[in-house]
């Protein structure tokens, strides 16, 4: 490995992680300001304005469960400073080990846990994941204004139902094409095993929110999978 994780997990790599979470941070801080502000200017009684804050940082909280969890799987193959940074702007949990994987798998690697991973290769995973996620951001900045005028035009008129149908094709080929390289490999019996059991355990939760009434169980749905799913293939590694 030459030592890869020495540079990974290096201090000055943790200050430069540290100053650019500082100017995200400060950006939210000064967002919440901002709307805080503006809802006075509105006159929002102010324990509505607290309230909603409350919700909405409870309710963050269920999405970001994925998210710590990739975090920790990541912080072993790519050291914790990079793994804290990319999983804490504008990652996500499915796109941050999808593009290390390619670009390992792209310098000759088997993935990121292959034991050849060297600094250079390293440099070039890290650029990678940075610079692959930027143009959903730069696409965001330029066409949202159009995006947006089209989306209502498209909700007020017939295609409403037309909107729902699309996104929902278009997320299950997304998790379809990513799980495909897993479950389509009938060696690797761990993975298709473990795919399986996550699966089971989404319908399972699901299964409960109806039978008890609690909605909000679908929302962990996804989190009590991830984790069910890495311990069942920590459990049938060790039995096989």
């Amino acid at each position: 490995m030459n030592h890869y994780l020495n540079i990974a997990n290096h201090p000055m790599v943790f200050i430069l992680c540290a100053l650019l979470l500082i100017v995200v941070v400060t950006q939210t801080l000064t967002f919440m300001y901002t709307a805080y502000k503006r809802g006075q200017e509105l006159a929002i009684e102010t324990h509505v304005m607290q309230q909603t804050m409350k919700n909405a940082a409870l309710f963050s909280i269920v999405p970001t469960l994925p998210i710590i969890l990739m975090m920790f799987a990541l912080a072993v193959p790519l050291g914790q400073n990079f793994a804290w940074l990319r999983l804490s702007i504008v990652g996500s949990a499915v796109y941050e080990g999808m593009a290390a994987n390619i670009a390992a798998q792209n310098q000759g690697l088997a993935d990121i846990s292959d034991p050849g991973l060297t600094p250079k290769i390293y440099v070039v995973m890290m650029f990678v994941m940075t610079i692959g996620i930027i143009w959903g951001i730069l696409f965001n900045i330029i066409f949202m204004k159009q995006l947006d005028k089209l989306s209502a035009k498209i909700k007020n008129g017939s295609g409403a139902v037309l909107i729902t149908i699309i996104s929902t094709a278009l997320f299950s080929g997304m998790l379809a094409t990513l799980s495909a390289p897993y479950v389509a490999n009938i060696e690797n019996k761990v993975a298709i095993f473990t795919y399986i059991i996550s699966g089971v355990s989404v319908l399972i939760c699901h299964k409960l929110a109806q039978v008890f009434h609690t909605p909000s169980l679908k929302d962990f749905s996804l989190p009590i999978a991830l984790v069910i799913g890495m311990l069942s293939a920590i459990i049938i590694t060790t039995i096989t």
